[in-house]
Parts: structure tokens; sequence; C-alpha cells
């Protein structure tokens, strides 16, 4: 059981945190793994998140490692079966990114996306 986030803030239902079980939650949790960049939790592990500056938003990325990056990352996600189909769209020249999919975690399918700009 995690809290329930919404815009990336705690949900409050009714001034009462609220919370997310099962596959909501392994949701909640590939979200937050792509949105977080490499190295922006100093505080903590400074080699979690994902290399959006040193690798990703460069002048010529390579496509082969940036879907190794991501697949690595939702994979490594706690209750993510499998992913069933990924796609990345990705404007180096704005340094803009889209990736949705569907992954299999609890034995549900998911499906997810996120916009992601430097």
């Amino acid at each position: 059981m995690d809290l329930r986030l919404t815009d990336y803030d705690m949900d409050l239902e009714n001034g009462e945190l609220s919370f997310v079980r099962g596959a909501a939650a392994v949701a909640q949790h590939v979200a937050m793994r792509l949105r977080t960049w490499l190295g922006e939790a100093n505080a903590y592990d400074t080699t979690a998140g994902v290399p959006y500056l040193q690798i990703i938003f460069t002048k010529a990325p390579n496509l082969n490692a940036v879907r190794f990056i991501f697949e690595r990352q939702i994979l490594e996600t706690p209750g993510v079966q499998a992913i069933l189909r990924l796609d990345l769209e990705l404007e180096p020249t704005t340094r803009a990114l889209s990736i949705s999919g569907t992954i299999r975690a609890l034995d549900e399918e998911i499906d997810f996306s996120e916009d992601i700009e430097a």
C-alpha cells in the first residue's frame, strides 16, 4: 500500500490521505521511476534515475540505448512482470520525449503514458 499521488503530490479525499494498492501502485511506481532524473535525489541514491541529460537528450542519442534504458527502468520496478508494448517518440532538438506502453503487473495489463521535457 502506497500513498496515492495526483500530479505527483499527495492525494487527499475529504482531508484524509488516500492510498493505492496492487496494480495501481505498480503503475504509480513506474510513472515515478520514469520521471526521476539521474542524480535528482542527491540526498539519497544519486545513481537512481533516468540519464536524460547524459544520454537521452543529447544531440544524437542512440535509440537502441534509449529503449534499453526505459525497458530496464520499467522491468526493475517491483511488481512488473513484463513489457507488452513500449513506444518512444524522442525529439532531440526540442529535448522532448513521449513514452507510452502497456505492462503486465500482478497479472493485470496496465497502460501508461509520460511526457518528459528538459
